[in-house]
């Protein structure tokens, strides 16, 4: 006979098996894994050796295609963080009419570089300063 202590708090609230993460560079790098994984799809097809992907979108219809704009919108990205990159080519495909894979890839490079730098102990805010002024240059 063991005793059990029952959950109290946040973890009561919480499905069993979830994994609650406090703090703000846990949460960030959450979001940047996201963002991540979103252009790690889009970058293979980038440029004229791109390769062709694959898509089946949630009506079972197939696509075969090495545009990032398709990709991204037969995709159904649930991750918040993730939904703004999408808007961001999205964006950038109507508006220029070209560029969705290419800034989705050049984000997911930018975030892996920040990715980095908060695990070597830079507050993010520091790091979108140090990125303005690269822009700014």
């Amino acid at each position: 006979m063991g005793f059990q202590m029952q959950p109290y708090g946040m973890q009561a609230m919480l499905k069993e098996g979830h994994k609650h993460f406090s703090g703000l560079d846990e949460a960030v790098l959450k979001n940047i894994d996201a963002c991540k994984q979103l252009s790690v799809i889009t970058r293979t097809s980038l440029g004229p050796n791109g390769m062709n992907k694959m898509v089946i979108n949630h009506l079972d219809k197939l696509f075969v295609t090495n545009d990032a704009a398709t990709i991204v919108n037969e995709l159904e990205v649930q991750h918040p963080a993730a939904k703004i990159l999408v808007l961001a080519s999205k964006a950038q495909q109507e508006e220029i009419g070209d560029g969705a894979n290419l800034t989705i890839s050049f984000a997911g490079e930018l975030l892996q570089n920040a990715e980095e730098l908060i695990r070597m102990g830079l507050h993010p805010s520091e790091i979108i300063s140090g990125y303005t002024k690269a822009i700014n240059k």
